[in-house]
């Protein structure tokens, strides 16, 4: 920070009086959270209406030990899973970083993402501390963390698809004012997206630059790993609320779950709320009609618990325990005495 503080001083008065401007993208992106932070405080003010706290606690009191057992080892299992985004990314760009680091890394970076949100600036800077360390250009950093958004998208939208296909039943609430087979043409066009995709990958192999950074996109069977990797991620996510949910009378399908939990994830993004708060449960809730309110509130308030904020604390101790290995080697190494020159190398 000191040497950047350094340059500022030394910069040209008129370089320091530049300012970056925001563009019509920054502008349409706080727009939409704004948006959808209205929606959810219309929203949740509504559901306040309708459940108390009281309720809601009572719920969470009287759900079973065993599943909140297994939804601790289904969100286990998602995490470990998170750590194929890091593998799958590095291993694209020709990295071959051990599996501890790479563990460090992802779950750091996305616990903090999960619990902060702006993903750029929480999850991209645990990942450029870590992997500068290790070798890795800033640049291809910055293409490791769209590499693995890419890969949740593509995990995203291909449950999605299938989802809509195989179980159509998510339009139930607003039936009456869409079109009928609007989940099953929906789905089909997500499917169809992730196969066009797919073989463009397979078949379009050609090297894009940005400025002086040369990079190429996943191939075909690299594609496949990545909606792999997507895919098992949210399903155990998904399903570890969808185990706290199956005390709720109402609650849908597994299948119709997932995309309900797939639209609440990619509500919460958007909106740029930490954790998506408000977001995400406002989405379950009002996708869910039939099922009752409280349980669902308890089940995912259970579910904040095991996904974000336990994990959120892990991943702060994480940093904190990688910061001191890194100060000590650096005190380290500024301990040691620099050899002599000899004569000979002077000569």
């Amino acid at each position: 920070m000191s040497a950047e503080q350094a340059g500022a001083a030394a910069a040209p008065p008129a370089a320091v009086a530049q300012r970056p401007r925001a563009t019509w993208t920054t502008w349409a992106g706080a727009a939409l959270g704004l948006l959808v932070l209205g929606l959810a405080a219309w929203g949740l003010k509504k559901i306040s209406g309708q459940v108390t706290l009281a309720d809601v606690i009572r719920e969470i009191n009287s759900t079973p030990a065993h599943l909140i057992g297994f939804a601790a080892v289904s969100t286990f299992l998602s995490y470990v899973v998170l750590v194929g985004y890091d593998w799958f990314a590095t291993r694209h760009l020709g990295y071959k970083i051990g599996w501890p680091i790479l563990a460090a890394a992802s779950f750091s970076s996305f616990t903090m993402s999960h619990t902060l949100g702006v993903t750029i600036l929480t999850g991209g800077t645990v990942r450029y501390r870590i992997y500068t360390r290790e070798g890795v250009r800033p640049a291809d950093i910055a293409m490791i963390i769209l590499l693995c958004g890419w890969t949740f998208w593509l995990g995203i939208i291909f449950v999605a698809g299938v989802g809509l296909v195989v179980s159509p039943t998510l339009a139930q609430p607003i039936r009456q004012w869409v079109p009928p087979q609007l989940e099953e043409f929906t789905g089909a066009l997500f499917l169809g997206g992730v196969l066009l995709y797919t073989i463009m990958a397979s078949t379009w192999r050609r090297e894009f630059r940005l400025w002086r950074y040369r990079f190429t996109i996943p191939n075909g069977k690299e594609t496949l790993q990545q909606i792999a990797i997507g895919t098992i991620d949210l399903a155990f996510a998904g399903g570890a609320l969808y185990i706290l949910l199956l005390p709720v009378a109402g609650v849908p399908d597994l299948l119709t779950f997932l995309v309900i939990y797939a639209v609440a994830m990619v509500s919460g993004a958007l909106a740029h709320a930490p954790g998506g708060i408000g977001v995400f449960e406002l989405v379950v809730v009002g996708l869910m009609p039939d099922a009752d309110k409280a349980g669902v509130l308890a089940a995912v308030a259970l579910f904040r618990l095991m996904y974000t904020f336990i994990p959120f604390v892990l991943g702060a101790a994480v940093i904190a325990v990688l910061e001191w290995r890194a100060l000590r080697t650096a005190r380290a190494a500024a301990a040691r005495p620099v050899p002599p020159v000899s004569a000979a190398s002077e000569a």
